[in-house]
């Protein structure tokens, strides 16, 4: 629909709807992820302190070196299909493993999660980062770029309160559906 205010913004439709779907991914985790430290000491048999940051490390360095592999494979084609395919996979990862959060009882399996946590987002990040500089209206990429990093603060700030809230009102197992 054209003359509307998404349109004065950005034009592109897929940029714009990027925006979105990163809105509505990191909305969600940050319903989570302020709250993560206390679900694993209260909720994991046997963890401590030093398995929140061990977690931590392994998420990271899982994802890390997903993110590299994956950037060099989707750029050997010219096509976005394959952008599309690793990009619904990953979300599709990251998606199930809130669902899965709820059931993790042991610290093994929270590093399990984690790993396919991060392989989740080791998938999602390159892809969609591709399609969305291809697709970025011309002499507006610094624009596009911060729109979507001040949309995804805002969004997980809000959440991250709302999250504490439901936690304390409704339980971890309401965040994680949520």
């Amino acid at each position: 629909m054209k003359g509307n205010i998404w349109d004065s913004i950005i034009s592109n439709k897929v940029v714009r709807n990027f925006i979105i779907c990163d809105l509505a991914l990191f909305g969600g985790w940050g319903l989570v992820s302020p709250l993560m430290s206390i679900f694993i000491i209260e909720r994991v048999n046997g963890a401590t302190l030093v398995t929140v940051g061990a977690v931590a490390t392994v998420y990271w360095v899982v994802r890390s070196l997903v993110e590299m592999p994956i950037a060099f494979i989707i750029e050997k084609t010219e096509s976005e299909n394959d952008d599309m395919y690793v990009l619904i996979s990953g979300i599709l990862l990251v998606s199930v493993s809130a669902l899965w959060l709820r059931f993790v009882d042991t610290v093994p399996e929270l590093f399990i999660y984690y790993v396919v946590h991060a392989i989740g987002f080791g998938l999602y990040s390159p892809a969609w980062s591709g399609i969305f500089s291809r697709h970025i209206d011309k002499n507006k990429a610094a624009f596009s770029w911060s729109l979507d990093h001040t949309v995804l603060g805002i969004a997980t700030g809000i959440t991250g309160l709302i999250g504490g809230w439901m936690a304390q009102r409704f339980g971890f197992n309401a965040i994680f559906l949520a």
